[in-house]
């Protein structure tokens, strides 16, 4: 098999794919505007691969004698180096597209603006509960390209249940899920697309290739998602926190509710182990996937109430002297920070910042004064979040993560939730929001460990 490949982004996506093009016998040259010193670890795999690689100055002269460019998520669609590929009849793909093609079982994609990691992770699991080999891949770990090399025997029923962002769905062409879920949609991203109605627009496009056979999943309450079942050819499922729903599931009466051929009820919501309303609706798309795939109710309250929620979102992180840590690196928007925020009934340290995404912090400040008891503020946004919030709440400055928890710590008190939601992307000083929270855990595991205390595993 003949083809040469381009990939631009060596991250997870921008790797993923080379191993996958690699096993299928394409030439592959991988490149990255970051120095080679960033990626030391990285350059001993590519060399055994046989993938070419420059890292640094990227230039036009890089797509000579290529087929195929392959956009890594990170890589926006008006870089020159793709606007150069167009011009050149060079086809432009991302990751997620081509993992599509390489993907031999059905796929359930889900998007949206937050909640999509632990609808990802819990859609899998409801379908696990019921017989399927089924993973959660995409923005949540595996990128598409890793998982779709690594089978199951024919014999089983496998799904992929894959986390989508906006920025993988600017490049799509084929890809074709059996069903998508669309959360939510507020401001986030809007330094890459623009606006909101161009925001919504790309969204959109999960449900493009859509036929009558699959299904489209949609948050009923939110009047950006709602319009999108005029413009689906899929069968519309509807979800609701706010009323009854049909077809679909919603919140009634604190129990969640399916109205399908008939009403049924799946669970209390006291019996859904993951706490906030956020959740609630989390369990409520999560849910339709399975009933979507003929999956028994029981089958799908068992696997909720076995779910124990996914890492860096509102994650119990550790307890020192009464003061209780938790990683919610993955809220990396406003809405995001908002949801942990209602989390709790506590007083809340608050870690925000990284790298503003034209976020309006000043949409959060009715509620900051009667959550957030003290501050920390870092990376290139603190100074924006310092104008807003700060006349509402003693605040100060974190150089780094260590600081950041340290300084924390230092005006907390037994009783105290010290939180990281950190409310802007986190690419100013880590590689991704995983990344951020893992440094955040290593330095609060660090804090315990010199105050001589033991650190606490469970949650309370």
């Amino acid at each position: 098999m003949k083809g040469n490949y381009l990939i631009f982004g060596a991250a997870r996506s921008g790797l993923a794919a080379a191993r996958l093009l690699r096993a299928h016998g394409f030439d592959v040259t991988l490149i990255d505007e970051k120095p080679a010193s960033a990626f030391e670890q990285l350059i001993p795999e590519l060399n055994t691969l046989g993938v070419l690689w420059h890292f640094g100055n990227i230039a036009e002269e890089f797509l000579r004698g290529k087929d195929v460019l392959v956009l890594s998520p990170g890589v926006p669609v008006t870089h020159p180096l793709v606007s150069a590929a167009q011009r050149l009849g060079i086809k432009v793909t991302g990751e997620l597209e081509l993992g599509y093609e390489y993907a031999k079982c059905p796929i359930v994609a889900i998007t949206g603006t937050n909640g999509k990691s632990t609808t990802t992770h819990l859609a899998a699991a409801i379908l696990k509960a019921a017989g399927y080999d089924s993973r959660a891949v995409g923005n949540v770990g595996s990128a598409l390209c890793g998982a779709v090399g690594n089978h199951p025997s024919p014999a089983q029923r496998e799904f992929l249940v894959v986390e989508v962002s906006s920025f993988q769905l600017e490049t799509i062409q084929a890809f074709h899920p059996r069903a998508a879920v669309l959360m939510n949609l507020t401001p986030d991203h809007l330094d890459r697309h623009g606006s909101m109605e161009a925001y919504r627009d790309v969204k959109y496009r999960i449900t493009e290739n859509q036929t009558a056979d699959d299904f489209m999943i949609i948050n009923a309450d939110d009047p950006w998602c709602l319009p999108l079942k005029d413009r689906t050819r899929a069968h519309v499922l509807f979800f609701s926190l706010q009323g009854e729903v049909s077809p679909g599931a919603y919140l009634k009466d604190d129990a969640v509710w399916l109205e399908m051929d008939n009403r049924t009820r799946f669970l209390a919501c006291s019996e859904i182990p993951i706490p906030g309303l956020h959740n609630v609706q989390n369990v409520l798309a999560a849910s339709l996937v399975g009933v979507a795939f003929g999956v028994a109710p029981d089958a799908v309250t068992q696997a909720v109430k076995a779910f124990p929620g996914v890492e860096h979102r509102i994650e119990f992180s550790g307890r020192l002297r009464g003061i209780e840590f938790y990683n919610d690196s993955k809220a990396t928007n406003l809405d995001s920070m908002e949801k942990a925020l209602l989390s709790f009934n506590r007083p809340i340290i608050l870690i925000a910042g990284g790298r503003d995404k034209k976020s309006d912090y000043t949409t959060l400040s009715h509620l900051i004064p009667g959550s957030v008891k003290h501050l920390i503020v870092m990376g290139e946004a603190a100074p924006l979040i310092r104008r807003a919030w700060e006349p509402l709440v003693p605040t100060e400055n974190a150089l780094d993560m260590r600081e950041a928890v340290h300084k924390a710590h230092a005006v907390a008190a037994s009783g105290d939730v010290i939180l990281l939601s950190p409310g802007c992307s986190s690419f100013d000083a880590f590689r991704d929001y995983e990344e951020r929270g893992r440094v955040f855990k290593n330095e609060v595991r660090s804090l315990i460990s010199e105050m001589g205390d033991v650190e606490v595993a469970d949650a309370p």
